[in-house]
């Protein structure tokens, strides 16, 4: 059998086996309705609107304006993260599968290498036709010619940075004068980049009066135009012209610079080839071993850990639960990021407007991030609850540890909810506080008295009712835990994956507004009762009632669950 037969054998039988193992799993009701909860999501919200009949006209101005800086930045963000980013090693990855079939075998490394190419390529097509069925009505009037510049485009990115891999590894064999030419090209890249943006800003600078959307389209365009920008975005341009084109005219005219960069690239590759096989073999029996223990539930959580310093100090005597709460505490550092990202949200913002150096770019930038803040925050009580997950959902899969634990099923519950309610408690005060800092987006005198009211009422509000959509999650894990998916640091993929997710948001929001309904008569009984004397600042006695009412119901729910806690099976059926 040839390679190709071969290869066309392992791929038919690949996908004919995950068919076959994703119908089995249908068989059971928890897949069955989380199957047909996502198709019935995907249908309503994306299919339903396609219609690939004809053309939908022109795309507006703005829309194409946004697109192309859009792809662009994205386009300029994958050739930069190619050779900055990441390790100095071949970029190839090979399953285990492959890589016990494929490398004893009487094959190449040319053969081997076209193969997975071959396979990337068809990876980056499968990503611009999902790019096409949600995006592409919205930014192109021809879907077909932007899945086809779609393909294009993205397959000129992997081959590149497939080929980048391979350079930065012959460089990195080389030592520190490797090292030294690679940082030595990227640093004169981005400074001859940034020197032509500052020249170009000098030609064009901010117009005083952006209010207007076309004054800033103009502005844009110019600016876009100019010799030194019009230089910088060139090669992210040249890749999603095509995929951008507003007529077969149009894309037919890009089409031979793309087609000609894809058959240089490919051809780097070959050019560039390093030996891949130890570091694909390597990789590949790191990934086995990472999903055997996340199998076997002594993983949480995927890459290098480095240690920090825990949350607080854990005396050696003290109340037991402490420790779960410690525990929990620390797996939320090793998560990663979330509050790196809101450092850069503040940062970002303070910095342009320090770049600009306008004080009324500043009072605009203002008005932007305080709104954003206070959106955010309320946002953080719907998605936070699914979002932090440093509780029962996290140790499932060691629920007989737990239970083995000398400790009662109330403190298990109230331990597991505390470190998820903390963490999310700490992030959403703290968005409040720079939405109150920075204030409305709107003048004072519109708000009037009723802007720091609203939001203490919002501080004492939002963490009670966040702490109520983790108390519904974990329950859900203590009396469904057959219908809970396993944190196992791996998401779960999948049509019914996503429906089951699903059904875990609208089944938190729903029992969230059974509760919500005790807290709401209360909060309205107090407000009315004292907004005589009180004018705006009852606003946040009766969120504090209402909050007390939340506060009490979790509470209530945590003894009942105890219990729960203390009989659950842990022999019952668990989730895969």
């Amino acid at each position: 059998m040839s390679f190709p037969r071969a290869v066309a054998f392992l791929w038919a039988a690949s996908w004919r086996n995950r068919i076959r193992r994703q119908l089995a799993r249908l068989r059971k009701p928890r897949y069955l309705l989380g199957a047909l909860v996502g198709a019935a999501y995907l249908y309503s919200v994306f299919f339903r609107r396609l219609d690939f009949r004809g053309s939908v006209g022109t795309v507006s101005e703005g829309v194409r304006l946004f697109a192309e800086l859009s792809l662009v930045g994205s386009a300029l963000g994958a050739l930069f993260a190619a050779w900055a980013l990441g390790r100095d090693r071949p970029s190839l990855t090979f399953s285990e599968t492959e890589v016990v079939q494929l490398f004893p075998a009487p094959v190449t490394r040319r053969a081997l290498l076209q193969y997975k190419l071959v396979r990337g390529l068809l990876g980056t097509s499968l990503g611009a036709l999902f790019a096409t069925l949600f995006l592409g009505r919205t930014i192109s009037p021809h879907p077909v010619l932007f899945f086809m510049g779609a393909c294009l485009g993205l397959g000129t990115l992997y081959l590149h940075s497939t080929a980048a891999s391979f350079v930065r590894t012959r460089l990195a064999e080389r030592g520190p004068w490797g090292r030294v030419v690679r940082w030595g090209v990227v640093g004169g890249v981005l400074a001859v980049a940034a020197l032509a943006v500052f020249t170009s800003l000098r030609e064009h600078p901010v117009p005083p009066d952006l209010s207007s959307g076309r004054a800033l389209r103009g502005w844009l365009r110019a600016l876009m135009a100019s010799p030194g920008v019009a230089a910088v975005l060139w090669p992210g341009r040249l890749l999603v012209a095509p995929a951008l084109a507003q007529s077969v005219g149009d894309f037919l005219r890009a089409l031979p610079p793309v087609l000609a960069l894809l058959a240089a690239h490919y051809a780097w590759v070959l050019w560039a080839e390093v030996p891949f096989e130890e570091t694909a073999v390597v990789r590949a029996e790191a990934r086995s071993r990472e999903r055997m223990l996340r199998a076997s539930g002594r993983m949480t959580r995927v890459g290098s850990m480095t240690l920090s310093r825990p949350p607080f100090r854990l005396l050696p005597r003290g109340r037991p639960e402490v420790a779960l709460i410690w525990k929990n505490l620390i797996a939320r550092k090793r998560m990663g990021g979330g509050f790196a990202v809101f450092l850069a949200f503040i940062v970002l913002g303070g910095a342009i407007a320090a770049v600009m150096g306008d004080t009324r770019l500043f009072t605009d930038t203002r008005r932007v991030l305080g709104p954003v803040a206070l959106a955010l925050s309320v946002m953080l009580t719907v998605v936070g609850p699914s979002a932090f997950r440093m509780d029962l959902r996290m140790d499932l899969p060691k629920l007989d540890l737990l239970r083995a634990m000398p400790l009662t099923g109330r403190q298990v519950v109230s331990a597991q909810l505390a470190a998820s309610a903390l963490a999310l408690s700490v992030f959403q005060l703290a968005l409040l506080a720079v939405a109150l800092v920075l204030g409305p987006g709107v003048e004072a005198s519109r708000l009037g008295g009723w802007w720091w009211p609203g939001g203490l009422t919002l501080a004492l509000l939002l963490p009670a009712v966040s702490l109520a959509g983790l108390f519904v999650q974990n329950a859900a894990v203590v009396l469904f835990p057959a219908w809970v998916p396993a944190d196992t640091g791996e998401r779960a993929r999948g049509l019914e994956a996503m429906g089951q997710r699903l059904l875990a948001v609208v089944g938190t929001l729903v029992v969230l507004l059974v509760g919500l309904i005790p807290a709401a008569l209360v909060a309205l009984v107090v407000g009315l009762a004292v907004s005589t004397f009180l004018g705006p600042w009852a606003l946040p006695v009766a969120g504090f009632a209402a909050a007390a009412v939340l506060v009490g119901e979790v509470a209530l729910g945590v003894m009942a669950l105890g219990h729960a806690f203390e009989r659950l099976d842990v022999s019952d059926d668990r989730p895969e």
